[in-house]
C-alpha cells in the first residue's frame, strides 16, 4: 500500500573560478541570477549526497553489508543484472530495515528508499562495482518509471445499504489519506487473483467467492510530479471490484506490517458531490480520487435495480478482534496482544535490544550431506 517520489529539477553546470591580481577579467563571464541559483542548487544537492555518505557510521555499514547478503547479492544474475529487478530487491531490504533493525535500535536514521539504494551502492563493493551504480540516479528513476507502470488492484467492500465502503489508512505521519484495499499485480495474475490477494493481506478477509467480474471499476492516475510540468509523469492503471452486502459488524485485521494503520466506514453520498465540492476532499482520498465519481455512479445504477440489501458474509481470519462491534485498528490489536502476555520482571528482557551485526547467521550451518545428496550416485 504502497506506500511519494520527487525527481531532481534539470541544472546548468557550473564550474569553480579561481584567479588574483590585476590579471582577472571580470567581464568575461556573465552569469545572471537564475543560473547562479540553478548552480548553487546543484551544488548543494551533491554537498549533501557527499554528506550523507560519509556521516554513514561503521555500525550502518555493516548493516547495509548484512541486508545486502541477505536480500540481494545471493539472487541468481539475471535478476543481478536487470536494474529493476535488482532494486525491487534492494526495496525489499529496505522494508527490513525500517520494520525490523530500526525497531532494535533506534539509533539508526530514517531513510527514504532512494537514499537507501544510494548508500547501499556506495557501501557494498559488489554492488558499487556494477555499471549502473555509475549513475544510480538515472537508475533508480527508471526503476520508479517501470514500478508506477505496474496495475493495480483491489475491491470496494459496501455495506449491504451500499451507503458506506470500506477504507484503509496508510502508516506513518504523512499517510493521512483513505484508500482502498489493494496492491500491485503479480506477474501471471490476474485483476481478480490480484484483488483477492491484497484485500486478505490489508484486511484479513476472503472474498474470492463473491468477486463477479463484471462489477468493477477502473481509473487512472498520475504519480511522480514533474518538476518541468507540475504534472505526475507516470501513468498507473487501478481496478476495483465492487463486493456488496459486506455487514458492518465484520471484523478486520490487517496482515501487513507498518502498512495499515486504520480500517473504516466510511460514507459514499461525499463521492457524489457536485466537482467544485468533491475537490475539497482530494486531500483526503488522494490516492483513489480518480475513480470516486465512477463508483458512486456504480452504486446508484445498482441501487435502483437493486433496492433490497443483499449480504455476503466473508470469511475473517480469527484474530484478537474476534467479538468486537466495531473496527479493530492496529493500536487496538497492540493493546490486547499485550495485555495477554504474562508479566516479565526481569529486567534484561525488558531493556532495548541493541542491533548486533550479522547476528541473522548465528548458529548457521551447510547441511553437506543434503548439499551433495544430487551429486552422488
Amino acid at each position: 500500500m504502497a506506500k511519494k517520489k520527487k525527481a531532481a529539477a534539470d541544472g546548468v553546470d557550473g564550474g569553480d573560478a579561481t584567479g588574483g591580481g590585476d590579471d582577472v577579467d571580470t567581464g568575461a563571464i556573465e552569469l545572471n541570477a537564475a543560473d547562479v541559483a540553478v548552480t548553487s542548487k546543484k551544488a548543494q544537492k551533491k554537498a549533501a549526497k557527499e554528506a550523507q555518505i560519509k556521516n554513514v557510521s561503521g555500525k550502518q555499514s555493516e548493516v547495509y553489508m548484512e541486508l545486502a547478503a541477505r536480500f540481494v547479492l545471493n539472487a541468481p544474475p539475471e535478476e543481478l543484472a536487470d536494474g529493476n529487478r535488482l532494486l525491487f530487491l534492494v526495496e525489499q531490504a529496505h522494508w527490513y530495515y525500517e520494520d525490523f533493525i530500526r525497531e532494535k535500535d533506534a539509533s539508526l536514521p530514517v531513510l527514504k528508499l532512494r537514499a537507501f539504494v544510494t548508500n547501499m551502492f556506495e557501501i557494498v563493493p559488489q554492488l558499487k562495482s556494477m555499471a549502473m551504480a555509475k549513475d544510480i540516479s538515472t537508475t533508480y528513476d527508471k526503476f520508479l518509471a517501470y514500478k508506477f507502470s505496474i496495475p493495480t488492484c483491489g475491491a470496494v467492500l459496501l455495506n449491504p445499504a451500499m451507503d458506506k465502503c470500506l477504507m484503509v489508512r496508510g502508516w506513518g505521519s504523512n499517510s493521512k489519506s483513505l484508500g482502498f484495499p489493494k496492491g500491485k499485480m503479480d506477474a501471471g495474475e490476474t485483476e481478480s487473483e490480484c484483488a483477492a490477494r491484497e484485500v486478505e493481506e490489508e484486511i484479513g478477509v476472503n472474498i474470492r467467492d463473491f468477486i463477479v467480474e463484471e462489477d468493477k471499476v477502473h481509473f487512472y492516475r498520475k504519480l511522480g510530479k514533474d518538476m518541468n510540468t507540475a504534472q505526475g509523469k507516470w501513468t498507473q492503471k487501478n481496478t476495483l471490484f465492487i463486493i456488496q452486502g459486506i455487514s458492518e459488524e465484520t471484523k478486520f485485521l490487517t496482515h501487513t506490517r507498518k502498512e495499515i494503520s486504520d480500517i473504516v466506514w466510511n460514507p459514499i453520498w461525499i463521492f457524489d458531490l457536485p466537482d467544485g465540492e468533491l475537490h475539497k476532499y482530494r486531500g483526503k482520498y488522494a490516492s483513489c480520487f480518480p475513480g470516486l465519481k465512477a463508483i458512486a455512479a456504480w452504486v446508484k445504477k445498482k441501487q435502483s435495480k437493486q433496492p433490497k440489501p443483499r449480504m455476503n458474509n466473508v470469511i475473517a481470519a480469527q484474530s484478537p478482534a474476534a467479538g468486537r462491534g466495531k473496527t479493530m485498528t492496529l493500536e487496538d490489536l497492540e493493546q490486547e496482544i499485550m495485555a495477554s502476555l504474562d508479566d516479565v520482571s526481569d529486567d534484561e528482557n525488558d531493556a532495548a535490544i541493541a542491533y548486533e551485526p550479522f547476528s541473522a547467521l548465528n548458529n548457521f550451518t551447510f547441511n553437506h550431506s543434503a548439499i551433495m545428496q544430487p551429486f552422488l550416485r
